[in-house]
């Protein structure tokens, strides 16, 4: 065996295509225009200034800025959500600060806001129908955190028949540590949660991605 055919065979043995991949799905190269909604997930100051903080929450504010800016020019649905709990909870207490939107990403006269109280945005809340009363097809997602409410509506969003893309560098979490002592990065949690939505419920892409794609 020739140098060429063990490194292709190198190659072929470490590749792992998604599941999607392998079921067919196309590349995407557009979103439906006027049936894009832009869910902008949890950018709440729990995050940022509370008991939650996400080390690049201030870069991904940024990305999802720039997405909206997208949205605004492409006539795409801006829908917000909320993450709260009840008075005196440890994070996200309706009654605190905490729960509020961060000064710089305000929701706008025009956006939808959801409140959810599960970590998925389309559990106890009407924004399924809401998406689907407004003829909206596909979502793209951006937010916090990667792995929990980002992957939870990219999950549900799916199997509810919506087209997912999400905004890989307009997401973020934080580093955990598990009850058996076992720390895990954030990059590495980020990633592996990116992985899980592509490998099964949609698109991932960069932001840059997202904003070149043609609206038609």
């Amino acid at each position: 065996m020739s140098l060429a055919e063990q490194a292709s065979q190198a190659t072929q043995s470490t590749s792992h295509p998604t599941l999607r991949a392998l079921s067919g799905a196309p590349g995407r190269s557009q979103l439906p225009r006027g049936a894009t909604a832009l869910l902008v997930i949890d950018f709440q100051n729990e995050y940022f200034s509370g008991r939650l903080p996400i080390p690049r929450g201030p870069q991904v504010l940024e990305q999802a800025r720039r997405l909206l800016q997208w949205a605004d020019a492409g006539q795409v649905a801006v829908f917000h959500i909320q993450h709260i709990a009840p008075e005196g909870a440890p994070v996200f207490a309706i009654n605190g600060s905490a729960v509020q939107f961060h000064p710089g990403l305000q929701p706008r006269a025009g956006d939808t806001v959801v409140q959810k109280r599960s970590v998925s945005a389309f559990v106890g809340t009407d924004l399924a129908d809401q998406l689907r009363s407004r003829g909206i097809t596909t979502v793209v997602i951006c937010g916090l955190m990667t792995h929990a409410c980002v992957a939870g509506a990219a999950r549900d969003a799916a199997p509810l028949g919506f087209e997912v893309v999400v905004a890989s560098d307009a997401v973020a979490t934080r580093a955990i540590t598990r009850s058996n002592g076992e720390s895990v990065d954030a990059d590495s949690l980020h990633r592996a949660a990116l992985a899980e939505i592509e490998d099964v419920f949609g698109d991932v892409l960069s932001t840059d991605g997202i904003l070149e794609l043609a609206l038609r």
